[in-house]
This record gives C-alpha cells, structure tokens and sequence, in this order.
C-alpha cells in the first residue's frame, strides 16, 4: 500500500502556496504516493487542475475559516481517510489541521510556511500559531528568510524548521510561445513591462504603478497580471496618474506561460515574500528581471537581476530605464535567470517532501503498521 498524505490549505484560489500545492500533490503523485487535497472553504478555482491531474478534492461544509465547527469537520475527514502524514498550508489549516491531525490520531503532521507575513501579526494570531507549532513533528520553510521570520513568530528555534524551496514544471515556461503585440491590445514595437501575481499590499504593485508614471518613454506599457483585493485601487491609481494608455489589467488568464514570453522585462515589486512562484516562472521564461532588493527574491536570483529598493519608485524607474535602453543587458539577465531556474524544478521539491515524511513516518514505507 502507498503512503497516504492528505493536504490542508485554506482554500484553492489563484496564489502563490495555492499553485505550489497543485504542482506538489502532482509530483508526489508520480512518485508513488496516495495523495489528496483538502480544502477548508470555498473559492477554489483551481481545484479543477486537481481533478485533470486524478488527485482527489474535498472542501469542508462552512462558510467562514475562522468557524470553529471546521476542526470537529476535519478530524472526521481525517479519520475517514486514514492519512500517514497530514501536511498543512497557510494560517487556518496549519491550525484546524495541527489540532484535528492529533484529536484524528495522525502521528506524522508537517507544516509549511509560506511568507515572510510581512504585514504585523495581531497578538491573536501571535498566540494561536506558537501554541499550536509544537503539534506538528515538522515545519518546513519556503526559504531561508521565511524560516527565519518563522522561528520568530513560532516560537521555536530555527534549526527545527527545514528549508525546502518552491518548484515549477520547468518546461511550460521554457517552450512557451511569445503571443502576437494584437493579442494582448498593445500597438507592434512597444516594450512590454510585467508582472503576474495577486493584486495585494504585499506585491507592491503600487510601487510599479508610479515607477511608470516617472518614465516617460512612449514604447512602455505595464501589464498586471492577476487580481486581488488592491485592483480597484490600482485602478484608481492608474487614472489619478494620467496612465490608462500604458498600463493594462489582464486579470487571471488561461495563457500566462505566453504572456510572460511575450514581455520584455519582469518586474517583481514586493515589500515581503515567501518563495515566489511568478518569479520562478518569469526566469524558466527566460525574462530579464527587475525585483526588490529584498532576500526572498533576490537569494534566488543571485546577481542575475535589476535590483531596486522596495517601496521606491526612483529606485524602481530607475532600475527599469537601465533595462529598457540596454538590450545586451536584458539578454544577459535572461540567460542567468534561466540558468538560476533549473535549480528549482517541482520535481526536485516534492523529493525533498518525501524524504522528510520518510524520517517522521517511517513506518508507511518500511512495513504495514497501523494507519
């Protein structure tokens, strides 16, 4: 019998954790894992990628994260499927899922911490995760700055917490074909200036914004890809700034490993991160990249990028115009981030996974055992 592993997110929306744990579930799957995933509520929009890939999904019945209900809710999903490692994702299912994995009898419970949680935790949400950290014989960070920020805000020493890096499928982005200028609205020689991600505070798309408002080039034009909570801001900040001819939202698309060959120049803005996804695709993409000069995103890049300040349009323009008027620097960047991406491939991460549920569950590989 396989190893069974249940995975606990919060929800299935378009984010960072959320892909990473599509692209986990399918790998594991490959290496010969029963896999799952479970969601606490709804949105899940890309519980149907689950479902192309044959890994089962449940969502949980409630409405709210925070409904206490979800823990009793989750126990009796785990006890009907009778996982050997219950994995958990992100603030509500590392809780509901650290307390219903021990009231459930899971003896192999792991973690992973996603972000550098960048905005300020209320005392609250301090309390419920240190008291809940030690419940989990694993917690595991994105990156070296997440498992430093997590020790912090665990409680726990940060030898305790292992570092496994985000992984793609490499070869979508690499093979990807560049879509036409009339595809995407934009007039034929323009320089086309990107990012995709969640339209947060944390992306710092803000900063992007009035990074372009100080360029004056007539070829630039942003493209967002994405949506979140900050569009209608964005928006506004656009008009307020006189853009709407140079800056396009796209939304989520179906097309991305497209969209992201077509540009010239990828810009990653974020005041904090975890181990970004998006960045990870832009370089398998090949796209010379301008990002904050910040060690969740500059630790995978090395010097193989354009660095700016976060929070510093200067800086950002700055940064931007040297790319722009630099074609044989833009091919350069390329080439390293290319080079730097074949580092994280998912298949390379999902081991890594396995080889931590094999030290806290050994007994799912070497025999049997009671489940």
């Amino acid at each position: 019998m396989s190893p069974r592993v249940v995975h606990v997110i919060n929800n299935l929306v378009v984010g960072g954790a959320e892909r990473f744990l599509v692209l986990l579930a399918d790998a594991q799957r490959r290496l010969g894992l029963d896999v799952e995933v479970c969601a606490l509520v709804e949105p899940n929009p890309l519980a149907p990628q689950l479902a192309a890939r044959s890994i089962p999904f449940t969502r949980l019945g409630r409405q709210r994260l925070n409904d206490p209900r979800l823990v009793p809710d989750l126990v009796r999903h785990i006890r009907a499927r009778r996982p050997d490692i219950l994995h958990t994702h992100l603030f509500y299912a590392d809780t509901a899922g650290r307390i219903a994995g021990r009231l459930a009898g899971v003896r192999a419970i792991v973690s992973t911490e996603h972000s550098t949680e960048g905005a300020p935790l209320s005392a609250r949400r301090r309390l419920t995760m240190r008291g809940t950290a030690g419940l989990a014989q694993r917690v595991v960070a994105v990156s070296e700055p997440v498992r430093r920020a997590a020790a912090a805000r665990l409680g726990i020493d940060v030898e305790r917490i292992e570092v496994i890096p985000n992984g793609i499928e490499i070869a979508p982005w690499e093979d990807a074909t560049p879509l036409a200028a009339s595809e995407l609205g934009v007039e034929p020689g323009t320089i086309l200036v990107g990012s995709v991600g969640r339209l947060d505070e944390a992306k710092g798309y803000d900063v992007l914004i009035e990074s372009i408002a100080r360029l004056a080039d007539p070829r630039l034009r942003l493209l967002l890809v994405g949506d979140g909570p900050r569009r209608a801001a964005l928006a506004a900040l656009v008009a307020d700034r006189g853009l709407a001819e140079k800056v396009r939202f796209l939304g989520w698309r179906d097309d991305v490993p497209r969209v992201l060959a077509t540009l010239d120049v990828f810009v990653l803005p974020s005041r904090w991160e975890g181990h970004s996804m998006a960045l990870l695709e832009a370089m398998a993409s090949g796209r010379p990249c301008v990002v904050s000069d910040i060690p969740e995103l500059t630790d995978v890049l090395g010097d193989a990028c354009e660095r700016a300040r976060p929070g510093d349009p200067d800086a950002l323009a700055s940064a931007l115009r040297a790319l722009v008027d630099d074609a044989a620097r833009r091919a350069t960047l390329a080439a390293g981030a290319r080079a730097a991406a074949r580092r994280f491939s998912i298949e390379a991460s999902a081991a890594r996974y396995v080889t931590v549920y094999q030290q806290i569950a050994p007994r799912a590989w070497n025999g049997p055992g009671p489940r």
